[in-house]
């Protein structure tokens, strides 16, 4: 048998791969909205995409509606100002971004319907922030 060479790339920032990942069950709602890609998503980004979920939900629904958004912003992306040398630090935090992995049932839904829940997928997947399978 000949071995493989197996080469693997190194890279700045390496994403653990937690064997528990228990984020792809419905705990609080009726709907979930899970992601289709694994994709990292700055704090400014999703603010942007809750707006916009916001928004669409008033325009389909009269009713009472709650949401459970479950997000988490644990990762802080950096930048050294433009002249400064080697060995001086890891620099400013600028921004906070959260890492969403395939599978990951980013919001919940109670008090709608399963045919408003199938409009809001179709909108938000035209939106194209997020791409998102409805649970």
């Amino acid at each position: 048998m000949a071995k493989k060479n197996l080469i693997q790339k190194k890279t700045h920032f390496n994403f653990q791969n937690f064997f528990s990942f228990n984020k792809h069950i419905l705990k609080f709602g009726k709907f979930g909205f899970k992601i289709k890609f694994t994709l990292c998503v700055s704090k400014n980004k999703f603010l942007i995409f809750k707006l916009f979920l916001l928004k669409n939900l008033k325009l389909l629904n009269n009713n009472k509606i709650k949401i459970f958004i479950l997000q988490n912003f644990y990762f802080t992306k950096t930048k050294l100002p433009l002249e400064s040398r080697m060995g001086k630090g890891k620099g400013e935090i600028v921004n906070l971004f959260g890492y969403y992995k395939k599978g990951f049932i980013l919001f919940e839904l109670t008090g709608i319907s399963f045919f408003t829940a199938l409009k809001l997928k179709k909108i938000l997947n035209k939106k194209n922030i997020f791409q998102f399978y409805l649970v």
